[in-house]
């Protein structure tokens, strides 16, 4: 009889609450909920979003310092077997690979977001090289390479072709934490008095640089006020809050678009309270241009909010018709679109309706499912 499966996951960079990865550790929750007979070494520091699962007696938490100490001195090589545990197979979730683990390995690569946006994450040296070295050893040495969507399994097997043979998609989910609320019009009236939008809002979740655009979003935002003389104001939310995100040029071009009694910047809110923004919102905007899935779109979906986004990277493949589809260039566009949807109470419940029917598939007890099959196929790998 064949013993369970020890399978170790890297929950380094996926176990912070305002980690670009947060949304990944719903994986490990499933994993451990299935009872699959499988176990666990689960490499994450007491994080809360680590602390708040009960986990199984099949689960066990290892700290990452420990061993990544140890694996960057030579002279304790020969203890490697003993730091990385029983793990038969280790699954590193945000494409780090650590250095020669014993095991085999499945590797889960997100996106090439720095290949198209490098001056957003490469301050210059040969910071560029080494990433693609990185990515060049991955798909040399990984058993097993996973994508979150068909776009990024496309671009790299046209940037990598050594990649070709190991590449499996296999979608994330929706995290259960949102659908839509059960409120009625005086709790939805009584939630945009509160944050300050007592007439409506429109929705976004970017960053105040780069691929999510949003100084393209406040320029389509400006044009539509002019046209419509709306009193909906616009609510971004995201890790807007410091100066490495760039908010001083931010808060410049709102003042020099006159938007400075119609914007509104929220910061980094709670999974909850961002569900009640998805339910109270009139319209959720995503103008991304470098998405490898597309978590905020499907969630907004599955809040009943109907969404607007560019017809960009991998968010066509994601949103399906369920989205009303836009190119990513043209402010004017966006501008003519939120007035046309916002003014047909018909069309935005159709958008709703199609939202939730596209975002229910999306679950991640159905990705665990397919990442205990890769396990186990990594694990019998010759």
């Amino acid at each position: 009889m064949r013993s369970p499966l020890c399978v170790g996951l890297d929950l380094r960079e996926v176990s912070e609450s305002r980690g670009r990865y947060r949304r990944t550790m719903r994986l490990a929750y499933e994993l451990d909920r299935l009872d699959s007979g499988s176990r666990y070494e689960l490499f994450a520091e007491s994080t809360p979003l680590v602390t708040r699962h009960e986990w199984s007696e099949r689960s066990r938490i290892v700290s990452p310092s420990r061993v990544l100490r140890a694996m960057r001195r030579p002279i304790l090589g020969h203890l490697r077997t003993a730091l990385w545990g029983e793990a038969q197979v280790m699954h590193f979730l945000t494409g780090d690979c650590w250095e020669a683990p014993t095991c085999k390995t499945v590797v889960t690569i997100h996106d090439l977001a720095p290949l198209h946006f490098p001056e957003l994450f490469f301050e210059g040296g040969n910071r560029e090289r080494r990433y693609l070295e990185h990515l060049n050893r991955i798909f040399r040495v990984a058993d097993r390479v996973t994508t979150v969507s068909d776009f990024t399994q496309s671009e790299i097997l046209e940037r990598f072709p050594a990649s070709r043979g190991k590449l499996q998609r296999i979608y994330p989910g929706v995290d259960p934490e949102f659908f839509p609320e059960d409120w009625g019009v005086q709790d939805r009236r009584w939630f945009r008095e509160k944050i300050g939008a007592p007439d409506g809002f429109i929705l976004s979740c970017v960053e105040s640089e780069g691929c999510k655009r949003l100084g393209f979003l406040l320029e389509a935002y400006r044009i539509f006020r002019e046209r419509s003389g709306s009193k909906r104001r616009l609510l971004v939310v995201g890790e807007n809050g410091s100066p490495k995100r760039g908010m001083e040029p931010v808060r410049d071009t709102v003042a020099r678009l006159g938007l400075e009694d119609s914007v509104l910047f929220s910061g980094w809110i709670s999974d909850p309270f961002l569900r009640r923004h998805y339910c109270s919102a009139s319209l959720f905007v995503y103008p991304s241009k470098g998405e490898g899935f597309g978590y905020a779109p499907l969630e907004a979906m599955a809040c009943g909010c109907p969404v607007l986004c560019s017809k960009a990277s991998a968010l066509p493949e994601i949103v399906g018709d369920a989205a009303h589809l836009l190119a990513p260039d043209d402010p004017s566009a966006w501008a003519e679109a939120m007035e046309a949807l916002l003014n047909d109470n018909d069309r935005r419940r159709e958008w709703v309706e199609r939202g939730k029917v596209r975002s229910a598939p999306f679950r991640w007890e159905r990705t665990a499912e397919e990442f205990l099959e890769v396990y186990a196929l990594t694990a019998l790998r010759v």
